[in-house]
């Protein structure tokens, strides 16, 4: 009986959704693809930038997009939430976004686990590289993580480093939350790694083992892992995707795990992608990088 073997090439793949895409949906492009894990840090966004959505489906998924205009400066961003939790699930949901919407960015916002003794609960954590911690080779009851891992762009991490040198940018955000916070209460921000795994932690054992792997270790989530190889994986030599994760602490991902933070660090990270947004209107080349050019650096 004759059979038929099929080869499968992910990179090839990849580029023809995205060829496709493009030539499906040409006037279809966003400049930034804004991604979050659950429903509550959807709304936070909407609710902070205030932009006017407008709810479109594309391949069975439903995406909300805004353009945004700042002069004679023009970005369409498209904002979407992950269905279910989970590192799988990001890479699928933003891959599948990339494809058809072809962004140069793609940002993050939310919640996730801080490491206690590196960050205090609200802060914000911008992730300087990404890796998975829960993959590996299992050996006489022990993992040996691979820690495969996506880092930042310098470029991106120097811009957002000469933005936040100061308090400003930050006392501007804490500034606009409307709920009462802790007396004496004042956000920070902290640069370094972020473990990414498909476990919800409640484990300060486990986290301490993760730290002693990687001794710049400020968060763990459960989906960042996942957007930021989309990212990679989607980028081409001619285009480059660059992934962008900034979440608040609402917790030591510990025994003492509480929703009393969910609120305000959703609404902080989305504040602080907005106050990014705004910096890059304002900024020749920032801008001319999210649209694409090779020049704008």
């Amino acid at each position: 009986m004759p059979f038929s073997l099929v080869v499968i090439d992910q990179g090839l793949i990849l580029n023809q959704l995205i060829t496709s895409s493009a030539k499906d949906l040409p006037d279809d492009r966003a400049d930034i693809l804004l991604l979050t894990g659950l429903h509550e840090e959807l709304q936070w966004i909407q609710r902070v930038t205030g932009f006017q959505f407008e709810r479109r489906v594309r391949q069975g998924t439903s995406y909300l997009i805004a353009d945004v205009t700042r002069g004679s400066r023009s970005i369409r961003i498209v904002t979407l939430r992950q269905l279910e939790k989970g590192l799988t699930t990001a890479a699928i949901t933003t891959t599948k976004a990339l494809c058809i919407w072809k962004p140069s960015v793609v940002v993050m916002t939310g919640i996730c686990a801080g490491v206690r003794g590196s960050v205090a609960l609200g802060d914000l954590v911008v992730a300087t590289q990404c890796f998975e911690h829960s993959s590996g080779q299992l050996k006489n009851g022990h993992l040996i993580p691979l820690q495969n891992r996506v880092a930042i762009q310098p470029w991106l991490l120097d811009f957002l480093m000469s933005l936040t040198d100061s308090p400003a940018m930050l006392q501007q955000i804490q500034a606009g939350y409307t709920q009462p916070l802790p007396n004496g209460f004042k956000t920070s921000i902290h640069y370094g790694a972020m473990a990414c795994g498909p476990q919800v932690i409640k484990d300060q054992s486990y986290i301490d083992q993760i730290k002693g792997r990687e001794h710049s270790l400020v968060g763990l989530d459960m989906e960042s892992y996942g957007v930021a190889l989309a990212a990679s994986m989607c980028s081409t030599h001619a285009r480059t995707i660059v992934p962008l994760v900034v979440k608040g602490v609402c917790d030591f991902a510990d025994s003492d795990k509480s929703d009393n933070w969910h609120d305000y660090c959703s609404y902080a990270s989305a504040s602080f992608a907005l106050a990014v947004l705004e910096q890059i209107f304002s900024r020749d080349h920032a801008f001319a990088r999210l649209k694409g050019d090779p020049d704008g650096q």
